[in-house]
């Protein structure tokens, strides 16, 4: 369990003692596993002692027998307590109890309170039934896997029956005050813990605000658990807020005119024309505070073009949360916007485990709302913990919740400022670097360019207003004004000029092939789309791995100028696949490029996440699902599939986002952009995109097409 660590100066003679690891001060170094620092002075006025002591108030002991007064002020306003050399035993068991109960008084509270269950090492008679691992030491496989986790995860997955923990249902006890402390940290009024991820914080929110026939203004590239959430389960009726997506492939920012008043009543009106003509016809907005991209809608100012028309507004903050740490990011934030009983009551959904420092799956829910408790559309706190609980577990996994506390302890107090600051500088030099190095994969900064030489200055493009990249040079920007921003800790590259005399002779590399070689050289990318990738850089992103990854891209460049087969820079790729055996990485890149430009493939991605060019809904969602759950459905090819009605959504991976939902027709762009993935999976299968709600049929010559389920009617 706890592990107390003392570090000392070499100096200070303290032996061996049970129970406790003793470490030599290094002069510089982290110091945040110390639970006590034993120093001399020269060590002790170490800027990393300084900053340690003054942030987190670990316990600091200073050899020095004349008085605070003639300390150095930087340490006497640290208060250190004083020690002289011999220690006595009185003061080395001082110094341990002090220290151990700075281990305790450094956890949160629910963290703590499972520390202290786990310390009594009682037998129990309840769930969950490894009981602390043991039952894994009966097999080998159980004792491997054991060894592959460490064996304190399991000590600590503890009986959810404990009433001292309190309850995760109810949110009693240390899970209410770990909750609060959330609340605390990221300025919301109440917090709920999520452990099956933002998809599921999403269904709550919406199970809670949403009922049948309700209108819901939402994105278009929102994620599919809103999808599923407010339209499949909750059947509520969709009014689309239409996207653009730029000349880069990087999604986000809302088309112009797309927040006008008169144009989303009209939409509504087709829709509801009573709700149409209310002072606010939405319940519930959804919006996409960030997308996957890096794009970022300013809420304040969001919130000015259409709060006066929503009851709510859900941000969904999958992809940023930590934006009130980051000085270019908090004053975008819906969390810092000052509220009154004329806005929309505000919840804020996050993926902690994304960027910030929560385990798999863990979410949280903001909820904001005060402002109008006394409204009508209020939400109260039994409706939406009734929601909550229909999605939660009545068996919780606690360190999930655990790792949820510990990252808002992690971010209190100013440390989650300090820490972002500096992950958002790695991200600006890490950027810098590529761009000195690689002549083609380039960092995305939307339409603006950096002059040669800028240097840190380029920072200045993330306070500055997204404009995307587009083909055409003249004519309004294709996005609302002074609404977007760029996330500096998602760090986009594009793999292809937009005019091939910009190339300087290499051709465009499709950004599949950059994630390929990045995971051959032993790297983990977020994601790619057609012509850009995307890497996440946060506080825990170490500088020299950065350093190295420029290295890896510019070999890239490198290895296509040099005509490299793809065998040699791809080996386990093209292992028993006799398709590449005699291809360059040149050549493939060009067959590639060919084939996306053949089948117009990034307009027609464009095109089918478009309103104008969407397909058409024939039935609600909540109704074509129905009749899928009752089998009135078919599954056909995917060219047979033109004017059928949806029975399922679609979903490509990139970009993650519903390009038909159920109850939808099948149009002409859906299929001619689906063809050309079928086209990609037949000829480079190792470069297709992922689609969710598409099934592949194996032909007889070993082609593979493509099938859809589509409903049996209609």
């Amino acid at each position: 369990m706890l592990q107390t660590r003392i570090v000392c100066s070499a100096a200070v003679g303290i032996e061996a003692l049970p129970g406790v690891a003793l470490g030599t001060f290094a002069g510089r170094g982290r110091l945040a596993s110390a639970s006590a620092l034993v120093l001399c002075v020269e060590d002790a006025l170490s800027a990393d002692v300084v900053d340690c002591v003054a942030a987190w108030g670990t316990p600091l002991f200073v050899l020095h027998g004349n008085g605070y007064a003639a300390l150095p002020a930087v340490l006497a306003d640290l208060q250190p307590t004083l020690l002289q050399v011999p220690l006595s035993a009185h003061d080395i068991a001082r110094v341990v109890e002090t220290a151990k109960a700075f281990d305790l008084a450094s956890l949160p509270p629910f963290t703590s309170a499972v520390a202290e269950f786990v310390s009594r090492k009682r037998p129990t008679f309840a769930c969950p039934g490894h009981q602390g691992g043991q039952c894994l030491d009966l097999h080998p496989a159980g004792l491997r896997f054991k060894q592959l986790l460490g064996s304190e995860v399991f000590k600590v997955d503890v009986p959810h029956a404990a009433p001292e923990l309190g309850d995760v249902l109810s949110h009693e006890g240390p899970v209410a005050q770990a909750e609060r402390l959330a609340a605390e940290v990221f300025n919301a009024d109440e917090t709920y813990f999520v452990l099956n991820g933002t998809s599921t914080a999403n269904k709550v929110v919406t199970s809670a605000l949403l009922a049948a026939g309700d209108l819901v203004l939402m994105d278009r590239n929102n994620h599919k658990s809103v999808y599923l959430g407010a339209l499949v389960q909750s059947a509520a009726r969709p009014v689309y807020l239409d996207n653009f997506r730029d000349g880069c492939g990087v999604l986000g920012g809302y088309k112009r005119h797309a927040l006008d008043e008169q144009q989303l009543r009209l939409k509504a009106a087709r829709i509801d024309p009573s709700k149409a003509r209310q002072q606010r016809p939405f319940r519930l907005a959804v919006v996409q505070h960030a997308t996957c991209d890096g794009v970022v809608v300013d809420a304040a100012a969001l919130l000015q073009r259409i709060g006066h028309l929503c009851d709510y507004v859900l941000f969904d903050s999958a992809w940023l949360g930590y934006e009130p740490f980051v000085e270019l990011l908090a004053q975008r934030s819906p969390l810092n916007i000052a509220l009154t009983a004329d806005c929309p009551g505000i919840i804020v959904t996050q993926s902690v485990h994304k960027q910030m420092s929560g385990l798999s799956q863990t979410s949280q829910i903001h909820k904001k709302d005060s402002h109008i408790r006394n409204q009508p559309r209020y939400c109260s706190r039994s409706v939406f913990n009734s929601a909550f609980m229909l999605h939660a577990s009545t068996s919780p996994f606690y360190p999930l919740l655990m790792s949820l506390e510990v990252n808002a302890a992690i971010h209190a107090n100013g440390n989650g400022k300090r820490a972002w600051s500096a992950a958002v500088a790695m991200a600006m030099g890490f950027r810098r670097e590529v761009a000195q190095r690689c002549r083609v994969i380039q960092p995305y900064y939307g339409d603006r360019r950096l002059p040669a030489g800028q240097g840190d200055t380029s920072l200045e493009v993330y306070a500055q207003v997204f404009q995307p990249v587009r083909h055409e040079t003249l004519g309004a920007s294709p996005i609302e004004s002074d609404l977007h921003y760029l996330d500096p800790c998602k760090v986009i590259f594009t793999t292809r000029k937009l005019h091939t005399d910009e190339q300087g002779g290499l051709p465009a590399i499709p950004a599949s092939i950059v994630t390929a070689y990045l995971r051959e050289m032993n790297f983990t990318p977020e994601k790619s789309d057609f012509y850009n990738v995307t890497l996440l850089v946060s506080p825990s992103t170490e500088a020299a791995q950065l350093s190295r990854l420029a290295h890896t891209l510019a070999q890239l460049e490198q290895m296509i100028e040099g005509e490299v087969p793809v065998a040699e820079a791809l080996p386990s790729l093209a292992s028993g696949q006799a398709r590449y055996n005699d291809l360059s990485l040149r050549e493939l890149c060009c067959a590639i490029n060919t084939l996306f430009s053949q089948y117009q493939i990034e307009q027609l991605q464009s095109d089918i996440f478009s309103s104008v060019t969407s397909a058409q809904a024939e039935l609600t969602p909540y109704a074509a699902q129905q009749a899928f759950i009752r089998g009135n459905y078919q599954l056909v090819a995917l060219e047979q599939a033109l004017g059928c009605i949806a029975a399922e959504g679609v979903i490509p991976y990139p970009p993650g986002v519903m390009c038909i939902a159920p109850g939808e027709r099948w149009n002409s762009s859906l299929i001619r952009y689906l063809s050309a993935i079928e086209a990609l999976s037949n000829q480079y299968p190792e470069f297709a995109p992922h689609i969710q709600g598409v099934y592949q049929c194996l032909n007889n010559d070993a082609s593979v097409s493509l099938q859809v389920h589509v409903l049996a009617t209609g």
